[in-house]
């Protein structure tokens, strides 16, 4: 019977266990943002903290699932539209949503909604921003995306994306992709 995996003894550098509220690089994803607030690094990637934002009429990406994380989402401000499996909900601020491992899912902002929304994400275990920010390096000057690049991202990372689930949530929801 083996126990749990020992304890890394080494602390994180104390640059990286406090973030200030205007701390974390930033990656843009047209009109999704994504502050790494906490690095997988830093919990020797047992989680990441970030937080997104997104505008009014824009939905992250298409419904896709990441088997071997579990995401928690708590909306700070605004309204999000999370669908998860089947079930579509509308979360108001204040509200978290779990996403266990391997769930399909995505999220969005309501055409009509006043205003963006911001989400703080906690993805266990970490390591997520690592996907993001390759994901925004993957847009041209002109701020369209390179699919082979971002599906070899997707890829890399574990993360299955159902590229047809996106045409239907914009038709049906008058969204736009982020």
């Amino acid at each position: 019977m083996t126990g749990p995996a020992p304890i890394d003894p080494r602390p994180a550098p104390a640059s990286t266990l406090f973030a200030p509220p205007d701390a974390g690089a930033e990656s843009r994803i047209r009109r999704f943002r994504t502050r790494v607030r906490v690095r997988g690094e830093a919990s020797h990637d047992a989680a990441s903290v970030l937080e997104h934002t997104l505008e009014p009429g824009c939905i992250a990406m298409p419904v896709h699932r990441h088997p071997g994380v579990t995401e928690v989402l708590h909306v700070l401000d605004g309204t999000l539209v999370v669908r998860l499996g089947a079930d579509e909900r509308t979360a108001p601020a204040g509200t978290s949503v779990v996403v266990p491992p391997g769930a399909w899912h995505t999220f969005w902002v309501a055409s009509n909604a006043p205003a963006a929304a911001h989400v703080l994400a906690v993805a266990a275990p970490g390591g997520m921003e690592r996907y993001y920010e390759e994901v925004a390096a993957q847009l041209r000057a002109d701020d369209r995306p390179d699919m082979p690049g971002i599906r070899a991202a997707s890829d890399r990372h574990g993360i299955d994306v159902d590229m047809a689930s996106l045409w239907d949530l914009v038709e049906r929801h008058g969204l736009e992709l982020a």
